[in-house]
């Protein structure tokens, strides 16, 4: 999910829950995988003025409400509720700096803290750019660029999380630099459960996409979010992820680090 995704999200939960006369959260059935649902009431309507029937007082619920231990209850819960309750304290968390992660304390009675903790992995790569390897002709009518990548780990963090505290992920050193290769990006993602196996590694990295922002395709469901920065200069790389020239200057104007470029789309597969 990316920056531009989760604001949408955001807003559309928020104002679900200051909507709402009453919300369910997961309650501990491992079978319902469904995130938590608002119902709202209106107001009936009027006759007259001098008639009309009072508003009535619409006040948030509790989605993650909590028993007589002060915890919600998940011992039953299955990976997809540990990821919704994952991303639902990701929404309004403040944006750190390139590849830092904020997981926030529960607000007390709303949503958790939860009686059992939920294992959480913070993983960084780096993704070498190289030209593609397919033999079709590219598409004359796209923008896209298709190009191969190789993804190289190189920080994984593994914490045990219930709402309880706040906990902070630091990226390695050097992550989303503007100093890195024009043919390094990177990729940070947050998931649920044991480290990714391989076969749960990305198949498509899609970057530079104005409208619908990086999208990156994971053969599993166990990922939360994940961010894309994209490298500097992929057409200048060699059939090695090895630059052959020095990128043109940035403008000094477009901001700070690595920026997603907006021009053009690349569309990557994985080096076989």
């Amino acid at each position: 999910m990316t920056t531009a995704h989760r604001r949408v999200r955001a807003a559309v939960i928020v104002a679900a829950v200051l909507a709402a006369a009453g919300c369910s959260g997961g309650s501990g059935d491992d079978d319902a995988a469904a995130g938590p649902s608002a119902t709202t009431t209106a107001a009936a309507p009027a006759a007259t003025p001098s008639t009309a029937s009072p508003t009535p007082v619409v006040k948030p619920s509790d989605v993650y409400p909590t028993n007589a231990d002060g915890c919600h209850p998940n011992a039953k819960w299955s990976t997809a509720k540990g990821v919704d309750w994952v991303d639902f304290g990701q929404i309004g968390t403040p944006a750190l700096g390139p590849g830092e992660v904020r997981f926030p304390k529960s607000i007390p009675g709303f949503d958790g803290p939860l009686c059992d903790r939920v294992t959480v992995q913070v993983q960084y790569w780096r993704v070498n750019y190289r030209p593609s390897s397919a033999t079709s002709a590219a598409d004359p009518l796209s923008n896209e660029v298709d190009y191969d990548y190789v993804l190289q780990p190189l920080k994984r963090s593994e914490l045990k999380i219930d709402g309880r505290k706040v906990h902070d992920v630091k990226p390695p050193k050097g992550f989303a630099s503007a100093k890195a290769s024009p043919c390094d990006g990177f990729l940070e993602a947050i998931y649920v459960g044991a480290p990714l196996k391989d076969r749960e590694l990305p198949t498509k990295i899609d970057t530079g996409d104005t409208l619908l922002g990086d999208t990156v395709t994971f053969p599993t469901k166990r990922v939360v979010d994940y961010h894309v920065f994209a490298p500097s200069g992929p057409g200048l790389c060699d059939d090695n992820g090895v630059p052959t020239a020095s990128p043109a200057p940035s403008d000094p104007l477009s901001g700070f680090g690595l920026s997603t470029p907006s021009y053009p789309a690349f569309d990557l597969t994985p080096k076989s």
